[in-house]
């Protein structure tokens, strides 16, 4: 894991490679900038999302974390608190909202998340296509547990749970799949196993399939992963927004690699 010293330093040379929505040379990242990514429009499902998440917050409750990734940034112990996991490792409300936002743009019909947490971000992506067919992973048993309770409480019980170790429950939850509109990729925070869950999925992959890889620069590790990615030669654009990349297999498209900034300028 890269240092706080040397997260800002990548950060600086993101922002300086990055390029704004007036300087990209793509009418669909452009658009895709604009249209989404950029976008400050207010969903009903934003507010009651970030209720569930305030009382995440309050709740003080400890559980037992099953880790098979590479673990916290924050706490090394399996013994957490509800509240500091809420804190801690849920996605934030930009970024829930960041997916929302492109769900609901392109309305992927078979969705699947990979690291459910405590379900937060799991309300996020289903909020904005409650029709899909929606699989959300989880290697923790007791975190699933809290997850249940909040899909309850967003009323999307109809979201499915796969939970146990991603190696044996990954290959028959994508065997089910006739083919995979969406995957959201916070799993495992290491190379080898995110490119391994890449492969599995991507072999049910579309024109119209978009991944989203979380935490691109959380190490020297998933750097060498994106990069992997984006040479992929079924992968055709890839966006770089520093701590998500964005992964589309669009054919006959050029094959593009952007750095993107969110900011107007």
């Amino acid at each position: 894991m890269l240092n706080n010293i040397k997260l800002v330093l990548r950060y600086f040379t993101y922002l300086m490679r990055s390029k704004s929505r007036y300087t990209v040379n793509s009418s669909f990242a452009s658009e895709l900038l604009t249209e989404v990514l950029m976008s400050d429009k207010n969903f009903y499902a934003f507010n009651e999302i970030e209720g569930i998440r305030s009382a995440l917050k309050n709740n003080h409750n400890t559980i037992n974390i099953t880790d098979f990734g590479a673990g916290s940034r924050i706490n090394r112990s399996n013994s957490r608190k509800i509240s500091d996991i809420a804190k801690n490792s849920a996605k934030s409300a930009g970024l829930g909202r960041m997916m929302f936002r492109l769900i609901n743009y392109f309305q992927p019909e078979n969705m699947l998340e990979l690291g459910t947490s405590l379900g937060v971000s799991a309300c996020y992506q289903f909020g904005a296509n409650k029709k899909a067919n929606f699989i959300t992973m989880e290697g923790c048993p007791e975190t699933a547990k809290i997850s249940r309770k909040v899909f309850k409480s967003f009323k999307a019980e109809e979201i499915k749970m796969v939970i146990g170790d991603f190696k044996k429950t990954l290959p028959p939850t994508v065997n089910n799949f006739t083919t995979i509109d969406y995957a959201f990729f916070d799993g495992n925070h290491q190379k080898q196993p995110t490119l391994d869950y890449f492969k599995a999925c991507v072999k049910k992959v579309n024109n119209d399939t978009f991944f989203i890889f979380d935490d691109i620069h959380w190490s020297t590790e998933m750097e060498e992963a994106w990069d992997d990615i984006k040479n992929h030669p079924q992968v055709t654009v890839t966006i770089d927004l520093f701590w998500i990349g964005l992964v589309f297999f669009k054919k006959g498209q050029a094959k593009e690699n952007f750095i993107l900034r969110t900011t107007k300028y």
